[in-house]
């Protein structure tokens, strides 16, 4: 049994179920920002994919009045 838990890594939609997409200055767009819940594999396969929330990259600034 291998566990999934790809915190920081790019999203793969092989091993991946994102949720949602958070605004991140930190990490990179399209990579794994937080883990909602760990994935699971056997043997080469899926038992259950890691479910994540994926960086959409650094927030556009706001306009200033």
């Amino acid at each position: 049994l291998k566990e999934i838990n790809p915190l920081g890594q790019p999203f793969d939609p092989n091993f991946h179920e994102a949720l949602s997409q958070q605004p991140s200055a930190e990490i990179a767009e399209g990579n794994v920002v937080t883990v909602i819940r760990t994935g699971y594999s056997l043997n080469g396969r899926l038992l259950r994919p890691a479910s994540v929330v994926v960086s959409s990259g650094a927030a556009p600034a706001e306009a200033k009045s």
